[in-house]
This record gives structure tokens, sequence and C-alpha cells, in this order.
């Protein structure tokens, strides 16, 4: 049907189609047919047939500063929960650079908690 060279033209046509949403997909569809409207629609009702729950726009995307934020928060969250252990790692790394200088390696601040607690 199609030449060797024609379908694999068409075959990387068809895998750039990667709807996020419907009008992402008009966008496709349309530059797929060489903006010819009719075809355009043809492609659109048959892909778009299938996928009831795509969105009718894009979904908004957070900016730089609204990610870096919430990295933050979700760093100092985490260094909250695990103050503990990170200041038993400081005390650690402290022993074993004192030992390394000549002093006597400190022992740990407290004893370890129970690992099945």
């Amino acid at each position: 049907m199609f030449s060797k060279k024609r379908k694999q033209k068409v075959l990387e046509a068809v895998s750039m189609i990667k709807p996020t949403s419907k009008a992402a997909l008009k966008q496709q569809c349309l530059y797929l047919a060489n903006l010819n409207v009719e075809k355009a629609e043809k492609m659109y009702d048959f892909l778009v047939k299938d996928m009831a729950d795509i969105p009718d726009v894009e979904p908004a995307s957070k900016s730089f500063i609204q990610n870096f934020g919430s990295q933050a928060n979700g760093i100092i969250k985490w260094m909250r929960e695990n103050q503990d252990m990170i200041s038993q790692g400081a005390d650690f790394i402290r022993g074993i650079v004192a030992g390394r200088n000549g002093g006597a390696p400190s022992a740990p601040a407290g004893p370890l908690p129970l690992i099945n607690e």
C-alpha cells in the first residue's frame, strides 16, 4: 500500500502524537493533515473516541519558584523529622575527625534507639 520510505514517514508522524489535552490533539491532527481541516477532523474524531478522560486544555504547570518552594519545604520537613539521626551522624563524624587529629574519639551523644521500636 505504502512504499517503504512513505511508510516510515507515516509511522514517524503517528509516533509524534502525544496528546496531553484535546486542544493539543487538535493541533497535532492539523499539523499531520497539512492544515487540511476535513482530514484533521476525521483524524481527531478517530483518536479522541477512545480517550474519554483526556482534559480539554493543558494542565497548568508549576513555576520554578513554586517547585523550588515545595521541594525546600519537603527537605526542611524531613530534617525536622530526622533531627536526632542527623545530630547522631554529626557527632559520629566529629568523633572520627577528632580521632585522626590525635585526640581520643568521643562517644556518641546518647544511647542509640532500639531498631524494632
